[in-house]
């Protein structure tokens, strides 16, 4: 099914409240059910009540992962794999996901941020760099579903070799409906590494930047 990168405009939407709030409302919802009938609601008044509690439980988000082996990169300067050779290092630490449910158009808007830190190498000729990152959404079923390619500038300060980045990801959409809901799709993240910075990767034993 097709999507689009940017929210669509919708009469209504629902956020999703954390879950500890939705259990709360499930853990009351026979409260509600019964003071609706003690009210002398019944009928088509009770599954609108039905329906309105289950709107209000908390659906759940993609799921954001790391994919295997574009969690680093190392970009060289082209004279060779000496560490002398290294303008530039880069992992990433850590991602979150938050998603928002837009009912009227049934589609699921995604935000995801993952951060990370650089370290300049000695071949390193400039204090501002731009690494290439990716976010690809798949289904569980193994459904490629698109990928888009993603600016990561970092910009070291004056007399320091590291530096932490953070990248946000705002309102990708996907489709839900019927059995389908956040749960069938994942978003991979990682840099756009090529095939050499790939087996480089496999193979060398690379310390955790610090």
């Amino acid at each position: 099914m097709p999507f689009s990168t940017e929210r669509q405009n919708a009469q209504r939407r629902v956020t999703f409240m954390p879950r500890s709030v939705g259990l709360a409302l499930v853990m009351l919802a026979p409260l509600a059910l019964g003071g609706c009938s003690w009210l002398g609601m019944g009928g088509d008044d009770r599954d609108d009540a039905v329906m309105a509690i289950e709107a209000a439980r908390p659906k759940p988000c993609p799921t954001v992962g790391v994919l295997d082996g574009a969690d680093r990169i190392t970009v060289f300067n082209g004279q060779g794999r000496d560490i002398t050779d290294v303008i530039v290092k880069a992992e990433i630490s850590k991602a979150v996901v938050a998603c928002e449910y837009d009912i009227d158009d049934s589609t699921i808007s995604v935000d995801l941020a993952f951060n990370g830190l650089a370290e300049m190498g000695p071949a390193a000729r400039s204090s501002d760099m731009n690494l290439k990152g990716f976010l690809a959404v798949t289904r569980i079923d193994g459904k490629k579903v698109s990928k888009q390619i993603y600016d990561i500038p970092v910009s070291f300060d004056e007399g320091s070799r590291q530096v932490r980045f953070l990248k946000s990801i705002e309102q990708t959409v996907v489709p839900y409906g019927g059995e389908v809901d956040g749960s069938i799709y994942e978003f991979l993240i990682g840099f756009q590494v090529t095939q050499s910075q790939l087996d480089y990767n496999r193979k060398a034993q690379v310390a955790p930047l610090r």
